[in-house]
């Protein structure tokens, strides 16, 4: 059990970890508590509406540890493409060691018809704080600003997609194939067309 001023931070690790292997749906906090070794009162102390506000935190919590490994494949990449395939082959690295180590916060996504618009709005924002690094970064290369949005998406979609596909699968080929189409599409920024002389301009 975690010392009484670090009982927060064992629960959300917890409830982290099993929204991320099972989804919200499928966790109690029956077995919250029995994995994380903290008092029923403690969770409530911190946790005052419960699993809710406990499944939030976690949210939070898994969304930030991915941007930040996002971030630090990204800074030091040459551009947009090699940071995604870092960052895939660093979620790869995850994978083989525990075949759960995918997207800690798809599993709860994907239950958005039935978790509420809370934990809702709480996995998009993990999504949304991705995305924003992402076309960050691709301003950072020079893309042009009517791009930037598009290419972001893309880019996150390689990522969840991949990762998706390789947990349910267990074929980490779907990471080495998002990594070759972002290493091609997101080298460089699109080129734009030359303009054509209109007939009898000089």
């Amino acid at each position: 059990m975690g010392r009484p001023d670090d009982s927060r931070a064992v629960l959300v690790r917890t409830m982290a970890r099993l929204l991320r292997d099972q989804g919200y749906t499928a966790t109690g906090l029956a077995q919250v508590l029995a994995e994380s070794g903290v008092s029923n009162g403690s969770l409530y102390y911190h946790f005052p509406g419960g699993k809710e506000d406990l499944a939030e935190a976690a949210l939070e919590a898994s969304g930030q540890t991915v941007a930040d490994a996002l971030t630090e494949a990204l800074d030091g990449a040459p551009n947009v493409g090699v940071g995604v395939a870092r960052f895939l082959d660093m979620v790869g690295q995850l994978l083989s060691e525990d075949p759960c180590a995918g997207c800690p916060i798809a599993p709860t996504a994907l239950e958005a018809p039935i978790i509420g618009p809370r934990l809702q709005a709480a996995a998009a924002r993990c999504f949304q704080q991705w995305e924003a690094l992402l076309a960050g970064r691709l301003r950072n290369d020079n893309w042009p600003e009517d791009a930037v949005l598009g290419a972001a998406s893309v880019a996150l979609t390689l990522i969840e997609g991949a990762l998706l596909l390789a947990r349910v699968t267990g074929e980490v080929s779907h990471l080495d194939h998002a990594k070759s189409v972002a290493l091609t599409v997101l080298a460089s920024p699109p080129r734009r067309p030359a303009h054509t002389k209109r007939l009898g301009s000089p």
